[in-house]
């Protein structure tokens, strides 16, 4: 399983959002900071706004910012906002896909719906800030 970019590139931003603890940011400057198109940017940002993971404040010192709701959203909010259901294989996505109809015996399926439902518990238990937290630490026990 591969992440889209755009998907990459909506973590970065949230996560780059909940590091300003509020502070509205330009999309051209994130944008630029990031890496990332302009373009390509306000693709990324009004998906998430259509997830109500940021919102945007209009006038000449607006900005975006992440909303309150953004705090309980986890990496599988995210990811599935940008890409659908998190899956591994076709046959733990539509149960009868196997042409042999045998998902209920089949070991491959059985290891594999495994995996997925381990990564799914995982991707819902992680929030942005358990990465922003673990930056904050690592670049202190760089700093002793």
């Amino acid at each position: 399983m591969r992440l889209q970019i755009t998907t990459d590139y909506a973590i970065r931003m949230v996560d780059y959002l909940a590091q300003r603890r509020g502070q509205l940011v330009n999309a051209r400057n994130m944008a630029a900071e990031l890496g990332i198109t302009y373009q390509y940017s306000m693709k990324v940002i009004n998906q998430l706004k259509k997830g109500n993971i940021i919102c945007s404040v209009q006038g000449c010192n607006g900005g975006y910012l992440l909303t309150p709701e953004a705090s309980k959203a986890s990496f599988y909010d995210i990811i599935c906002l940008m890409e659908g259901d998190v899956r591994l294989n076709r046959c733990t996505d539509m149960p009868r896909f196997c042409e042999r109809d045998d998902s209920e015996y089949c070991a491959v399926h059985k290891f594999l719906q495994e995996a997925q439902e381990k990564l799914i518990d995982w991707l819902k238990n992680k929030r942005i800030v358990d990465i922003y937290g673990k930056k904050r630490t690592s670049a202190r026990a760089h700093a002793v």
